[in-house]
Formats: C-alpha cells, structure tokens, sequence
C-alpha cells in the first residue's frame, strides 16, 4: 500500500513531466552502435532501459537514472511512445 502511494503521489508525477527523446529515451540502433564502439563494454542496462538525454535526440554519454522506480516507469513510457525494437 506505501509502495502504491509513492508511486501515485512522488513518481508518477515526476515521470510524467519528463518528455520522451528529450528529457528520456530508449537508444536507437544507430546510438547503440555508436555508445558500443566508444565503450565495448557498456552494460547491457543501457541497451534495454530508458537512459537520460541531455538535449533533444542527444542520449548522455554514460549516466543512468539512479532511481530503480524512475529507470521502471522511464522504461515502460519510453517502449510505449516509441515501440519495441525489431532486432
């Protein structure tokens, strides 16, 4: 029951606010490449999760969100906007 009120009254908000390819994202294959490329070892929470973006189209380079309800709710938002992946 805590969990739920957290959920609807501290994150749910919070996560709203966020706009997708802007704010938040899923890498897109090209950016998967790239990141892959630049850090072969990149781990695998950044191919499947939602990840911070710094500007519009421009993924960070290497941070994540820290919080593991944010990293949920960003991901499940960012696969609903965007789509699941082909590949």
């Amino acid at each position: 029951l805590n969990l739920t009120h957290d959920w609807l009254h501290s994150f749910l908000p919070f996560i709203l606010q966020k706009i997708d390819r802007v704010t938040f994202g899923l890498l897109s294959a090209e950016e998967l490449e790239a990141a892959l490329k630049r850090d072969p070892k990149m781990p695998e929470t950044r191919r499947v999760s939602a990840v911070p973006f710094v500007g519009k189209d421009v993924p960070s380079e290497s941070s994540e969100f820290a919080h593991p309800d944010i990293v949920i709710g960003t991901t499940i938002l960012a696969y609903r906007y965007e789509g699941t992946r082909k590949n």
